[in-house]
């Protein structure tokens, strides 16, 4: 039954394993049969900080600066990245915990990362440059051994139960060998909808646990979310656990021929972390700046259902500003939301079918 799953998570990359990594001058380990041996699998896990997306302005600091929503507490002393640093704590040991970061925001994750090493840490200079982070940060694990377990873990969410998270975590790890897709996800499902979301579409489930994720539907309105939820939709958490050989066969099928420019826009800095420093990107082909497509059917993958978890995915300012209205109004926050535009209309949903 081992042998036979192994086999399966073995076909999900085998071409990576002799070839691309070897044509990227990566350090690659032994990559033989006795590699996917369960007692020498590792389990990383990538904490993804760099994200641009909605910004806040915590009032208590009297600040007027924004800065990125993930180094916010929302009325708590802790951050949404000290608490994505503690689930990641629960899946991986610390010297196999990869964090993103951007330069700019280096007073607010430099503090908080005193115990992450610097090689591993990935830090971009510019939003253009900043995919380029957990791309290198996959194929750094890959390069060691494909079989190692790794999960992409956002650091912008919002979670009500961080119990009932850290298990489906837990769970996503130990159901990955019976998963024939090598790659899995977790799928959001609550009593209150979202704002602004992102919905996985399931399919049917022949073998293997989960559901099939057929395509991903980008924040929909509110009457298309109730139509999708009464269809099995979940909630996409961001959240993926797969090995480090699918994912980096997934890389150098959508990256072909830029992957050696990847590791040339890598530097190593002073302090030993990985640096992609500014003007990079004009060396660059655009197709490796896009961020990744980590979403099918570009990515096949099997989605986990977690139930009253609480999940909010900050994607947009008005998501974050009903976050920001729960506070306790003694150490309330100001959102910085009011001043923005409002968001453009969009159609009713659009499936990321690329």
């Amino acid at each position: 039954m081992v042998c036979s799953n192994y086999s399966t998570v073995r076909g999900s990359y085998g071409a990576i394993t002799g070839t691309e990594l070897h044509r990227l001058n990566w350090p690659v380990g032994e990559l033989g049969l006795s590699d996917l041996d369960s007692k020498k699998r590792k389990g990383w896990c990538i904490v993804v900080a760099d994200d641009h997306g909605p910004e806040y302005v915590p009032c208590t600091a009297g600040a007027a600066k924004t800065v990125p929503v993930q180094y916010c507490g929302f009325g708590e002393p802790t951050t949404l990245l000290q608490k994505a640093l503690h689930r990641a704590k629960r899946i991986a040991p610390t010297s196999q915990i990869v964090v993103t970061v951007r330069q700019e925001n280096r007073e607010n994750w430099e503090p908080t990362l005193w115990h992450i090493r610097p090689e591993r840490r990935f830090v971009s200079d510019t939003r253009a440059t900043a995919p380029l982070a957990t791309l290198a940060a996959v194929l750094s694990i890959a390069a060691e051994s494909v079989s190692n377990v790794v999960t992409l873990l956002p650091a912008r969410c919002f979670v009500g139960d961080e119990w009932r998270l850290c298990e489906a975590l837990k769970r996503l790890q130990v159901t990955l060998p019976e998963i024939p897709e090598g790659v899995g996800t977790l799928g959001m499902v609550d009593i209150e909808d979202g704002i602004d979301e992102d919905y996985l579409l399931p399919g049917e489930s022949r073998m293997g646990p989960g559901s099939p994720v057929q395509a991903i539907a980008r924040r929909p309105t509110a009457w298309v979310v109730r139509h999708l939820r009464q269809h099995g939709a979940m909630v996409a958490s961001g959240i993926l656990t797969g090995y480090a050989g699918s994912f980096a066969k997934h890389i150098s099928k959508y990256w072909p021929g830029n992957l050696k420019v990847l590791q040339k826009a890598k530097r190593i800095g002073p302090d030993g972390e990985n640096r992609f420093a500014a003007g990079v990107e004009r060396e660059i082909p655009r197709s490796l700046l896009r961020s990744p497509r980590w979403y099918p059917p570009t990515l096949p993958q099997r989605a986990i259902r977690v139930h009253g978890c609480g999940w909010r995915g900050l994607h947009t300012a008005r998501a974050v500003a009903r976050i920001s209205a729960s506070c306790p109004p003694m150490i309330g926050s100001l959102s910085h939301f009011q001043t923005m535009p409002e968001f453009q209309s969009r159609p009713d949903f659009d499936l990321a079918c690329i």
